[in-house]
């Protein structure tokens, strides 16, 4: 029954994306990451579950026969976050948003085409859902349910990009930030450190190169990948050990990475701030790469998520005639994922039908009639053998035909 998703989840409508890290799945490794999503999916008892984390907001999608109720969602976060403080815990019937069936859907294509976004037309959660699926594809996670609403999500997402102006001259949070950067028009020279190459800080290095500013260090965990995007930029690349022992400064950071700690405490901060004069720092990172102690240093201009929250409400404002566009389309691709679900729900119904029927053929042919037929005629036997296989395909081609005729 398509009635059997259930979605939970919370939004940048209801936080602000740095309180967002007490509801996301936290992990030390990618072992870990894979042994936490299962945990879930069997604690719940759920026959499918996929779960996404971006920086402004959380998802838990959940398929499955078992009952799934908006009752159970403070017990999934509870689970998720076992040191959820009692503020948050007391105020979950207000953070948490529930869908489940044909809304369920309807979530996550607003979540795809960017309609439900932090910055609308931002193409960036299109491929972070993609890239999540393949996660909980690869690990055991999703089947036959999650894979019809992937094929019909991707389908969907595209018509809209294609067919509105949503994403015309789209505004990621990176192009927000990098605004923001530009407006405080430090020197071409300025020395700046980027701290993360993931595809987040790839882009904010693009942009830099763009803009022609040159003077780039590169911290990362895995010393090649800071190598690899040191190369693009023409920049030096280091290991993010040896950022604390860092005595050249600086005037910008940009940080993004998966660190569930901060990498910028206090005690790096004053470490590597060898000169006066303020320091901007853009943290892009959920959970925030940022202490809060170093943010509201007087000397630091801080920028994070939160900060480019204003333009991007601006931005929907602009953009609210094509989030109505963009509806018109969902709903059409709606409409046909409900079709899509009652033909694969044939599909399986009728998948043993083949098989039954050649069974009764072949016990009429050689157990009930097989005497009779063998009296007869070598050519009559074979018109009726011939007339027994013909039979067989009308009775499994014309009921599923009809099944499929109604269903749509």
């Amino acid at each position: 029954m398509i009635e059997n998703f259930r979605l939970v989840t919370i939004t940048h409508k209801q936080l602000n994306t740095e309180d967002l890290e007490h509801f996301i799945v936290k992990y030390d490794d990618r072992t870990e990451y894979t042994a936490k999503l299962k945990a879930i999916k069997s604690k719940f008892a759920q026959n499918e579950f996929f779960y996404l984390a971006t920086c402004n907001r959380v998802i838990f999608f959940f398929y499955g026969h078992r009952p799934f109720k908006l009752s159970q969602a403070p017990e999934l976060l509870q689970y998720v976050n076992p040191a959820l403080s009692d503020s948050h815990h007391h105020r979950l019937d207000k953070l948490i948003e529930f869908h489940q069936g044909i809304d369920a859907i309807r979530h996550i294509y607003e979540v795809c085409a960017s309609i439900d976004s932090l910055v609308v037309g931002e193409r960036e959660i299109f491929r972070q859902y993609r890239q999540s699926y393949e996660q909980c594809r690869n690990i055991g996670l999703c089947d036959d349910m999650m894979r019809l609403v992937e094929k019909s999500v991707v389908k969907a997402a595209k018509d809209v990009y294609t067919n509105t102006e949503i994403g015309a001259k789209a505004v990621s949070v990176v192009s927000l930030a990098v605004q923001e950067f530009r407006k405080r028009n430090l020197e071409k020279n300025a020395r700046i450190l980027i701290i993360g190459s993931g595809e987040t800080n790839t882009t904010v290095g693009r942009f830099l190169k763009k803009y022609n500013y040159s003077n780039i260090v590169i911290f990362n965990r895995t010393f090649d990948n800071a190598l690899k995007l040191s190369k693009e930029l023409g920049a030096k690349a280091m290991h993010l050990a040896e950022l604390e022992e860092y005595q050249e400064g600086f005037d910008c950071i940009f940080t993004c990475t998966a660190s569930q700690e901060p990498i910028v405490n206090a005690k790096v901060f004053e470490k590597i701030n060898i000169d006066s004069g303020e320091k901007l720092i853009i943290d892009l990172s959920i959970p925030h790469n940022v202490s809060k102690e170093v943010a509201q240093y007087e000397s630091v201009d801080y920028i994070s998520v939160d900060s480019v929250r204003v333009l991007a409400e601006e931005n929907l404002k602009k953009r609210s005639g094509n989030i109505a566009a963009a509806r018109i389309i969902l709903n059409g691709h709606l409409r046909e994922f409900e079709q899509l679900w009652n033909r694969r729900k044939i599909e399986k119904t009728f998948k043993a039908l083949p098989k039954e029927i050649k069974k009764v053929k072949e016990r009429a042919l050689h157990n009930v009639y097989k005497d009779a037929i063998a009296d007869l005629p070598e050519d009559t036997r074979a018109l009726i053998f011939e007339i027994a296989d013909y039979m067989e395909k009308k009775c499994v081609a014309v009921p599923m035909k009809m099944a499929k005729s109604e269903a749509e």
